[in-house]
């Protein structure tokens, strides 16, 4: 008897276990599981053993009574996930309609509620064994193979809302007036006891009054829909509100009555019930806004955007001398070492497919030509005997601009000297160049209010500092005493702000400029064994940068500068070696920590009507980590 117990025990554990098992991941669509009679949404299940699934049907239990929804039964197409069924708003009104005896069919309202939805699995139990009563078990018999019992269903339950009364009007609304387009912030209706805010999915807007209709003015009504984040189901929501279907807004700066717009509001609940006479109104006007482009030049700002003719000047052939250099820089330099010949193998094997795409667009090919200058760049100086005259004195005027008076002579000559190093010094072992490359941070603002009187770039973007991370690829020449790299890099940042009306007060008009640095450099570091190594670096930078202003892209441009580097560099083998050792056989044989002073000047060498994007920070420190390989 005892025996049997035990055993009826165990079965019912594992039959618990297994049942739990069979439908999993159970969620509907949407997430918020609210519905009405005219809605339906979806219940996603996986089921793990689908092919002992007969049957999968919706049921839901009203005061006792469990109903089957018929229109979600399945009997086949069963998959192990993504399965699914759709339960229909008026479906479900119907059995909670036959259980609760509701009789006024008019008012759907009266079948609200939280129910709980249960999903119901039918499973094929033929390949369960059957057991004997236990009376001939032999206790001994330690070979009897465990089987699993499948038990007749499995089921899950989830909780749906069923929800028949739109929403009140909504609680507040204000606008705020753009450029040409008005920020419409709306806050939900009081619930039926009003103590909290009525979840709401989705806003409608209409827009009453005179647009600007290619030349003419016409008074007409646009209609806008805005659907409300997660998040904000029972916040205040906000949406901005542009023209549309030819149709423009028109600013009244002048504070012109027949200029005004009527904005009206209602709210739809996440079941889908709205009511259009339930609405919220105010007028409202759009104003002309001043963002970072439009508000530097309304302050006296002299650059003209655009880009300069290297980043403009299209490859489009075989033969372009940008094409030219590239390919030799391939053969002069790349192909001389191992890393390079597989770089080489890898660009011929995958470069075609992105290749296809960039040049059947005209933006694409932009930022391409864009991102490919520090290499055009870097191929020139390494493959020109001008480029090579031109490095030495660029890393001259550096000295010559970013140092005091006492120390410019000295240390110019230093730079000569480390770049006539002889040929002859070069490693005679080992591949003949080596590759570096790092990630870089440091903290910017630019210094573009600096050729104004006024602060039209810090009255839109305010004081705050912002992050400016870079990569940056670079060749190496390994000599006896001094390492001598050539870099190229690439960086990113962006600073948003509020577009500033007339009077200089902020709008809800948002702006942001970006910023895409792009560098060629030389470097210069001592060669020994000791882990610190001082550097010193140089060379031309190239800021391309663009604003966008409702959306769309304003004015873009980019800005020529120089820069130079003194700094220190950690190596990371000496702290630990066992790490270094790992990385070196994977080719990494030097990484290390670095910090360095800055130097630079970003305003088209020094041209009078050109952005100042050079770095506004005193202190204008950079630091990462560097491979060398």
């Amino acid at each position: 008897m005892t025996k049997n117990l035990t055993f009826c025990l165990i079965m019912f554990s594992i039959f618990s276990l297994f049942s739990e098992s069979y439908i999993t991941n159970v969620e509907s669509d949407p997430e918020h599981g609210n519905l009405n009679f005219n809605g339906s949404l979806k219940i996603f299940f996986d089921l793990p053993h689908s092919d002992l699934v007969k049957k999968v049907y919706l049921q839901t239990e009203i005061n006792g009574t469990t109903s089957t929804l018929d229109k979600t039964v399945m009997d086949d197409g069963f998959l192990s996930i993504d399965n699914s069924v759709t339960l229909s708003g008026e479906e479900l009104y119907k059995a909670i309609k036959n259980q609760r005896n509701i009789e006024n069919q008019d008012d759907k309202s009266l079948a609200d509620g939280i129910y709980g939805i249960r999903i119901r699995a039918e499973l094929d139990t033929s390949s369960n064994t059957n057991n004997d009563d236990g009376e001939d078990e032999d206790e001994n018999d330690d070979e009897e193979e465990e089987t699993e019992t499948v038990p007749e269903y499995a089921e899950k339950s989830i909780s749906i809302t069923f929800d028949n009364k739109p929403p009140k009007a909504p609680a507040a609304i204000e606008v705020e007036g753009g450029n040409q387009q008005m920020l419409i912030r709306v806050t939900p209706p009081s619930t039926e006891d009003g103590k909290s805010k009525e979840k709401i999915g989705k806003y409608h807007a209409k827009v009453t009054g005179v647009f600007k209709s290619g030349e003419a003015e016409t008074e007409t009504t646009l209609e806008y829909d805005s659907e409300v984040k997660s998040d904000s189901y029972n916040k205040v929501w906000e949406f901005t509100v542009k023209g549309k279907q030819g149709y423009e807004f028109i600013n009244n700066d002048e504070g012109k009555s027949d200029k005004n717009y009527s904005v009206e509001v209602y709210a739809e609940d996440l079941a889908g019930n709205s009511d259009k006479t339930a609405t919220i109104s105010v007028n409202a006007s759009a104003v002309t806004t001043y963002g970072f482009w439009s508000n530097y030049k309304s302050n006296g700002g002299k650059d003209d955007g655009g880009f300069c003719f290297v980043a403009t000047a299209g490859f489009g052939s075989y033969f372009h001398p940008s094409v030219e250099l590239l390919r030799e820089f391939r053969d002069s330099v790349l192909a001389q070492s191992g890393l390079g010949r597989r770089f080489i193998a890898a660009y011929y094997k995958y470069g075609s497919y992105p290749a296809d795409i960039i040049k059947d667009s005209s933006l694409l090919r932009a930022i391409s030509r864009t991102i490919l200058m520090p290499l055009v760049l870097s191929s020139w100086f390494l493959t020109t005997v001008l480029g090579r005259i031109l490095m030495i004195l660029w890393l001259v005027l550096i000295a010559f601009f970013a140092f005091k008076p006492g120390r410019k002579a000295f240390l110019a000559l230093l730079f000569v000297l480390l770049l006539t190093v002889p040929v002859k010094e070069l490693s005679a072992k080992g591949n003949l160049f080596h590759g570096e490359a790092s990630f870089t941070n440091l903290f910017y603002y630019p210094q573009v209010d600096s050729e104004t009187d006024k602060s039209p770039f810090k009255d839109v973007a305010g004081t705050e500092l912002r992050y400016l991370p870079s990569l940056t690829f670079g060749v190496a020449v390994p000599t006896k005493y001094i390492r001598i790299s050539f870099i190229g890099g690439i960086g990113y940042t962006r600073f948003k702000g509020r577009a500033v009306r007339s009077d200089g007060t902020k709008s809800s008009d948002r702006t942001t400029m970006h910023f895409i640095p792009l560098k060629a450099e030389l470097k210069l570091r001592p060669v020994y064994d000791f882990p610190l190594y001082p550097y010193i670096a140089g060379g031309i930078d190239y800021y391309t940068w663009w604003v966008r202003d409702h959306g769309d892209t304003t004015e873009n441009g980019g800005t020529f500068g120089l820069h130079g580097t003194v700094g220190l560099m950690l190596s990371l083998n000496w702290m630990d070696p066992s790490s270094s050792k790992k990385m070196n056989e994977n080719g990494v044989f030097n990484t290390c920590l670095f910090v360095g002073y800055k130097f630079e000047k970003i305003n088209d060498f020094w041209r009078k009507n050109s952005f100042d994007l050079s770095n506004k920070m005193k202190n204008n420190f950079e630091f990462g980590i560097l491979f060398e390989f």
